[in-house]
């Protein structure tokens, strides 16, 4: 049996609070217990029928999702991949590019019902996050993963198989609903196997690459698939697809140290049990949380400036992705004559630009950690928002350069190229921005991004629904400018962090508290996390 680090207390179990001050004063032993733990019976501290014994990793302990080997932390952030495939694809899936289909299989007319299967699975990601993202802090992330994927996959399946308009859009809401989970539990999982904040943003980059994938691929599937073999196949393949990928959901370890830590209590309670009658407990069995676990996100959302003004930022740039999906569409069949597949091909262009903002995030590491170390006060700061910062005006360029030269009497090249730069900034942006806010809420990342994913989605849902309208009454090139507009106002948003980010910290009641709470919390699992510094 692998060593444990205890923590000995012979207040009475379950009650615990080493800030007050109770007449029942608590003595406070640490012992290292070894493998066989013999050393039990002569532990120095007085036995207690009704004290209990804390369990934590040891240096090195194997259980320690830290300690797993890269192997297996690789094969864990290619089912996080894969699984995001899933729920980013679905939500372009019944795009501009299927919706002719879907109109004359249910007699919809065209319109602005035609974003009515986007906007409503969009719509579940909203309520997903903010219910399962909390649960999986406190039932652990795996139950949570694979409930939610299940319910994907049959969701999926009565996609498929909807007999009216209606009984097809309720499953688009719950395929959004279920396929949420891998969204915002998995950026929970890879805070919990990377300790380094280096490699842990590194693996939240290849993370969220995947969530740019997903939409950009779904309107070639649309639009090939569906114009050879119908919609309908075009869900089945989605369908088989996602139950390929149940399989390695299924197989994920649980990575939250607190509920290993649980599992270890019980297995030493049940084959090692203690001489002197004390119960081995896990830390999480100890905390008397004051707050409502599944009121966390909210709480982030309401009562964390930035944790707000992130929401705000990403939210809009998320919206403009799902817009630039219907404008593509207005550009390449309305302008230039197109298929409905070649553009959704041409679409996945943006994907190159992707790629490339990951190789800059590469190698810009190095380069804003010699910055952080040169102002401490403002680390998280300059390690994470300078690209945010450089990827913002990039964005505004590239929508104005695909809107102006969105003419007959221009090349359809010249829109299509600019949606390389469009896509590198997309990404540098949202990877700077996710990785900041999840340095900066450490055990509570999931909650943190789970906040938001729902303001994201919620954006992402209601915004689009004008764009239908706002092409008729501006055209491509107002339209495209007056987005251009918006998103050159919110640049601002990571030049505050940068100029004022320590402030802002500093004056959070609720940012002060969770320091506190989190390290109490992570010293009680026997690590150390260097992002709790950036609270």
């Amino acid at each position: 049996m692998e060593k444990a680090e205890v923590e000995e207390k012979v207040t009475p179990f379950p009650v615990v609070n080493s800030s007050s001050s109770s007449s029942g004063s608590s003595t406070h032993d640490t012992i290292s217990l070894a493998s066989n733990h013999d050393d039990n019976a002569s532990s120095p501290t007085p036995p207690d029928q009704q004290g209990y014994a804390v369990v934590s990793f040891s240096p090195n302990d194997p259980e320690n999702p830290y300690n797993w080997s890269m192997k297996k932390k690789s094969i864990l952030l290619l089912c996080a991949t894969l699984t995001c495939l899933n729920s980013t694809m679905g939500s372009t899936i019944a795009s501009a590019n299927l919706f002719p289909l879907l109109s004359a299989e249910f007699h919809v007319p065209v319109g602005p019902q035609s974003v009515l299967p986007a906007s409503l699975y969009l719509m579940g990601f909203c309520f997903g996050p903010i219910i399962f993202a909390p649960l999986s802090e406190t039932y652990g992330r795996k139950p949570i993963l694979v409930t939610g994927f299940l319910l994907f996959v049959a969701s999926t399946a009565g996609a498929s198989v909807a007999p009216s308009w209606w009984s097809f859009l309720l499953m688009r809401f719950l395929c959004g609903t279920f396929g949420s989970p891998p969204l915002s539990v998995f950026g929970g999982v890879i805070a919990d196997c990377f300790g380094d904040e280096v490699q842990r943003g590194r693996m939240l980059m290849v993370w969220s690459a995947s969530t740019f994938v997903g939409p950009l691929g779904a309107p070639v599937l649309g639009g090939f698939v569906g114009g050879i073999l119908g919609w309908r196949w075009v869900f089945w393949i989605a369908l088989i697809f996602a139950g390929v990928t149940l399989a390695s959901v299924l197989a994920i370890p649980e990575t939250l140290a607190a509920k290993i830590l649980k599992r270890k209590a019980e297995r030493l309670n049940k084959e090692e049990p203690r001489e002197d009658g004390r119960r081995w407990v896990a830390p999480a069995e100890l905390s008397q949380k004051s707050k409502t676990t599944l009121l966390r996100p909210l709480e982030l959302l309401c009562g964390e400036m930035v944790v707000v003004l992130t929401s705000l930022y990403i939210g809009f740039i998320y919206s403009v992705f799902y817009m630039m999906v219907q404008i593509y569409y207005a550009i390449f069949v309305g302008v230039y004559g197109f298929s409905p597949g070649v553009s959704g091909l041409l679409f996945t262009i943006i994907g190159l630009g992707t790629i490339i903002g990951c190789f800059i995030c590469w190698w810009c590491d190095p380069v804003t950690l010699r910055l952080s170390a040169k102002h401490p006060t403002k680390r998280a700061e300059y390690f994470r928002l300078p690209l945010a910062c450089i990827g913002g005006p990039f964005f505004v360029i590239s929508i104005l350069w695909i809107g102006l030269s969105a003419r007959s009497d221009v090349h359809w090249a010249v829109p299509f190229i600019a949606t390389v730069p469009y896509g590198i900034a997309y990404n540098i942006m949202w990877v700077a921005m996710i990785n900041y806010v999840a340095d900066a809420y450490g055990i509570y990342s999931a909650s943190a991004l789970a906040a938001l994913g729902t303001t994201r989605s919620v954006a992402g849902a209601l915004l689009p629904l004008a764009i239908e309208d706002m092409l008729k009454a501006l055209g491509i090139a107002k339209s495209c400018a007056l987005l251009a507009g918006i998103s050159a106002a919110l640049v601002a948003v990571p030049l505050c962090f940068v100029a004022y980010g320590d402030k802002i910290r500093a004056a959070s009641k609720f940012s002060a508290a969770l320091k506190t709470e989190g390290q109490r919390e992570e010293a009680a699992l026997g690590r150390t996390m260097s992002h709790i510094s950036a609270v």
